[in-house]
């Protein structure tokens, strides 16, 4: 097993790595939750869990920041990669799960931390709240839950008029998007893909509300400009959804 990914020879945007199951990337410039993620991990005395972890873009720098560290993907050929990169005196600290959200299953009050970045974008409404409550259910009193996930404001600006008359109408889940090269901002336009079949984008307020819904305490919700989304046209600054919340003590 290579220890880095090979992206196709047609791939040109710097920091994004295609997963090996056609379903995504992995971004290398971590944003401001990843990095808060990665910093407490170092602190607290539990185990935490990345769910979603591709390449380990997470998992890798919370192991050397002295964290015990479940790395989890529904992709095994990914955890290998992952494993590869680890440096051999911290694989004592690393434990790889094979995983979907929302069937994952882990132990109740186990971790420290949680991890699920780019990954509620891809589930339903009512997965993504099952998801959640589960996350919930495994966190330690007091842990942290980090969220991170796609907006209709960055890629897919497409999607935003239907996104937002969905809200105003109302509607719990208003970024449920099929036949993704519709709406995806990007000169020439995609080609027709059908992987993945469909994509559900978030915002900071949906988010929250998720947390809250599943018993969290939300200490942060807010877009994450991310400029590193090169060759998609003009950002503003909205392009990620992030949500801390935390386990009541």
């Amino acid at each position: 097993m290579p220890s880095q990914p090979v992206p196709p020879a047609t791939w040109n945007r710097p920091g994004m790595i295609p997963t090996l199951n056609d379903t995504g990337f992995m971004f290398e410039v971590r944003d401001s939750f990843t990095n808060d993620f990665i910093s407490y991990a170092g602190q607290t005395t539990l185990p935490v869990l990345e769910l979603g972890c591709a390449y380990g873009v997470a998992s890798i720098p919370a192991l050397e920041a002295g964290a015990r560290v479940t790395a989890s993907d529904m992709e095994p050929r990914h955890l290998e990669v992952l494993k590869d990169k680890v440096p051999p005196h911290l694989l004592g600290n690393l434990e790889l799960v094979v995983a979907t959200l929302p069937q994952a299953e882990f132990p109740a009050g186990r971790y420290g931390a949680i991890l699920c970045s780019r990954v509620l974008h891809f589930l339903s409404g009512e997965d993504i709240e099952t998801s959640v409550r589960k996350m919930a259910q495994w966190l330690a009193p007091g842990g942290r839950l980090y969220l991170v996930a796609d907006t209709p404001y960055g890629i897919w600006r497409k999607k935003i008029p239907e996104f937002e008359a969905g809200k105003a109408a109302g509607m719990r889940w208003p970024g449920m998007m099929v036949g993704l090269h519709n709406y995806i901002a990007a000169d020439p336009p995609p080609k027709p893909t059908e992987k993945p079949p469909f994509m559900n984008v978030l915002d900071p307020e949906l988010l929250a509300r998720t947390c809250t819904e599943a018993g969290l305490e939300v200490v942060e919700a807010a877009f994450i400009p991310r400029p590193d989304f090169g060759g998609f046209g003009q950002m503003d600054g909205r392009e990620n959804a992030g949500v801390l919340a935390v386990k009541a003590g």
